[in-house]
């Protein structure tokens, strides 16, 4: 989730010299780019562990988790938009502007293909970098409106969603417009509609702000304290530290699970099938011989390694439904309904 809007967005006044770009930053904007980037890796550490089964919860399907993920991609892309206007307020240069788009291009890339390889069941096409890429882009068409006009706009991409969503959208040449009436799996999808309304909000914010001189006011400001200066300096380098800092995590966290819990994956697997089968009114006992059995015929079939990690093949499911079917009428055999004739009626 979450990243680079230092990359689109210096706060440096257009046409300044080098020494006075750096000087006229504004630091209050990096650092709260900083504390989204710290909120960000506290998400995808969750997100880990819970991948990785060292902690049985999802964080897909809490809504607090849900909420503190939206809210850290809104963050992000609001601070997009701020940028946009800032960097642009005197006036716009292009090649400053082209080889920031280039760095979110590729590194929105870079995302794509790692996790086309390493997650495809879930992998990333359509990102917050690749929203970030490409909201910058439409956003400069929106630069001329006034704060009125540009919250109108933000509100109206940000609602269209929630009134309009078609079939059409649903073919993958389209999944990043984000109209689809179910969205694609996707472990990081940030579409257009909703989420370029956020950074159209971000603008709006802005140009109202430079209107009442908000950016010069927030330029006199440094922190004061190493926290502070540490979330800053974060602010001031986040496509880096976006695109390094989820690695280095998983890889520890990985780690982790193979020093202290190697079997950690297939432990909470088989807790989670039990729990599955007493939801339905199957006995405790009756449940852990079931799950034993179909985990048993995962390991002789040489599809653990392939059911944990989520990504079986056609026929490698197949092969596991009939596990499934022979442990289920092995454990739980049909009975048998037909009224007795000799019993009273």
């Amino acid at each position: 989730m979450n990243e680079a809007a230092a990359a689109l967005g210096a706060e440096a006044r257009p046409g300044a010299p080098v020494t006075a770009t750096r000087s006229s930053r504004i630091a209050a904007l990096d650092v709260a780019r900083g504390v989204a980037l710290v909120c960000m890796a506290i998400f995808h550490g969750a997100w880990d562990v819970a991948f990785l089964q060292l902690v049985r919860f999802d964080p897909g399907a809490s809504i607090g988790w849900i909420v503190f993920a939206r809210a850290i991609a809104g963050s992000f892309l609001m601070l997009v938009g701020i940028s946009l206007v800032l960097a642009t307020r005197n006036g716009f240069r292009l090649r400053p502007y082209l080889k920031r788009l280039a760095m979110i291009v590729a590194a929105a890339a870079l995302v794509s293909v790692a996790t086309y390889f390493v997650l495809p069941e879930g992998w990333i096409f359509f990102g917050i970098l690749h929203q970030i890429a490409l909201a910058s882009v439409l956003g400069l068409a929106f630069l001329r409106l006034p704060p009125r006009g540009l919250f109108l706009a933000a509100v109206a991409v940000f609602a269209l969603p929630f009134f309009f969503r078609d079939a059409v959208f649903s073919h993958p040449s389209l999944w990043w417009v984000g109209l689809a009436p179910k969205p694609p799996a996707s472990f990081d999808y940030v579409p257009v509609f909703p989420w370029f309304g956020v950074v159209l909000f971000g603008m709006a914010v802005a140009k109202l702000g430079v209107a009442l001189g908000w950016d010069e006011r927030l330029a006199r400001w440094q922190p004061r304290f190493a926290p502070g200066r540490w979330l800053a300096f974060g602010g001031r380098h986040s496509l880096a530290v976006y695109l390094i800092h989820q690695p280095l995590l998983y890889a520890f966290f990985f780690g982790l699970a193979a020093v202290f819990a190697p079997n950690a994956a297939e432990n909470a697997a088989r807790a989670d099938c039990a729990e599955r089968c007493v939801a339905v009114g199957k006995s405790a006992a009756d449940c852990q011989t079931y799950c034993g059995c179909v985990f048993g015929d995962l390991k002789e079939k040489q599809l653990m390694a392939s059911f944990l990690a989520r990504t079986l093949n056609e026929d490698q499911t197949l092969r596991l439904q009939e596990s499934i079917a022979v442990c289920s009428a092995t454990v739980f055999p049909p009975v048998d309904e037909t009224p007795d004739a000799a019993s009273p009626q």
